[in-house]
């Protein structure tokens, strides 16, 4: 079986491996990496998918302590250096999220973007700490008999997959399971710092969720910069990925290729990975979008060729604190080259300081690559001859 050794554990982790970009996937308080097979089962092929039993759950051998959820961020970035994954887009359910907005936190030059489901950013409330506190009891008490017709109505509330996970919290310790619902009612607020999280987000939430009710997810969704998207699924509770999967696989698959790190192998991708790109102030990443022998045409009138040329270029406009937003006009595609055209608007703040705005229509030209990918060779910020 696989595990890694990381920070004194044995962390048990399933990889589909693969050339695809990669998406780590943390489960929910009280499951297991099993959670994610509808969506491992979507995104396989494409991407490299990465799922994980955390401390105190599934198959890990932990040492049986306490811990928090900053520990359970070291853990994931921990397993990414065992993989030898340098960046990786980090997908959380519930305490998933709760590590995942951590490990951005932590380490945000490695998370590529966030996808969050039914999670939150804020430390529990009394009456919600007083619930989970009698679960906790029933746990050590009587075991998971004693709790599950609620609790299972609660987390899931798809009966025919109860079962299922009855039979999985029978085969841990009593003592375990209490001992993971006790770090679930450590969590610590997180509202302060969500502006530091400015990697693309996407929020998912069932409209119903009670644990984790809706507006916790709004308030995600209003609070990270990057957020692009709020998914709330209707008649949903709190884990609509394993319950509702064909409301949550294509929206997931939709902004997993809008923001991958990778050159995209959809030419009409192109002008979403450069705004996502620039906007990350990543010149590697937006010059991984450039063609080998790119040109540019500036909107001064200048040509630059070369590598180190357009690397001044981007470089000096990263150093402006730029924003664009691209929006495409048109895409004529034929077998190896692509015209794109994208209406751009594109905010910089000069060197008194001052934030001005400017806008254009660009003519770009785009390439197939050997590896599949479609890259810039021609970029006309100015759409002219």
């Amino acid at each position: 079986m696989p595990f890694a050794p990381v920070n004194g554990q044995q962390l048990y982790f399933e990889d589909t491996g693969g050339e695809g970009p990669v998406v780590v996937f943390s489960h929910g308080n009280l499951m297991d990496h099993r959670m994610w097979a509808p969506q491992v089962e979507a995104l396989r092929g494409e991407f490299r998918c990465v799922t994980w039993d955390e401390r105190l759950h599934g198959r890990t051998d932990d040492d049986g302590a306490l811990y928090t959820y900053w520990d359970s961020a070291d853990d994931l970035l921990g397993l990414l250096d065992h993989l030898g994954i340098e960046r990786a887009v980090l997908a959380g359910h519930s305490q998933g999220g709760f590590l995942s907005l951590r490990a951005a936190l932590r380490a945000p030059e490695r998370v590529e973007a966030l996808v969050l489901i039914d999670t939150a950013a804020v430390a529990w409330p009394p009456e919600a700490l007083a619930q989970m506190g009698g679960v906790r009891a029933g746990f050590e008490a009587g075991g998971p008999d004693a709790v599950a017709p609620v609790l299972l109505d609660l987390l899931l509330g798809k009966p025919e997959i109860h079962q299922d996970w009855l039979r999985a919290w029978h085969a841990q310790p009593r003592q375990r399971l209490a001992d993971a619902v006790a770090v679930l009612m450590g969590v610590d607020d997180l509202t302060a710092r969500l502006g530091e999280i400015t990697q693309p987000a996407l929020i998912v939430h069932g409209e119903a969720d009670q644990p984790v009710p809706l507006p916790l997810g709004r308030m995600l969704h209003d609070h990270l910069p990057g957020a692009v998207d709020l998914i709330v699924v209707p008649d949903a509770g709190h884990t609509p990925s394993l319950t509702h999967p064909d409301r949550i696989n294509d929206p997931l698959t939709a902004f997993l290729r809008r923001h991958v790190i990778s050159p995209p192998t959809d030419p009409a991708l192109l002008p979403h990975a450069f705004e996502n790109a620039l906007n990350a102030h990543d010149a590697d990443r937006v010059l991984a979008l450039y063609a080998e022998n790119a040109t540019m045409r500036t909107v001064t009138g200048e040509v630059i060729t070369g590598s180190a040329a357009l690397r001044e270029e981007v470089e000096q406009t990263i150093a402006a604190n730029p924003h664009i937003t691209n929006t495409t006009r048109h895409i004529l595609v034929g077998e190896d080259t692509a015209l794109v055209i994208v209406d751009w608007i594109l905010r910089l703040t000069t060197p008194d300081g001052d934030r001005v705005t400017a806008s254009g229509t660009t003519a770009n030209v785009a390439s197939l690559g050997k590896d599949g990918a479609w890259r810039f060779t021609i970029l006309n910020p100015t759409g002219t001859a």
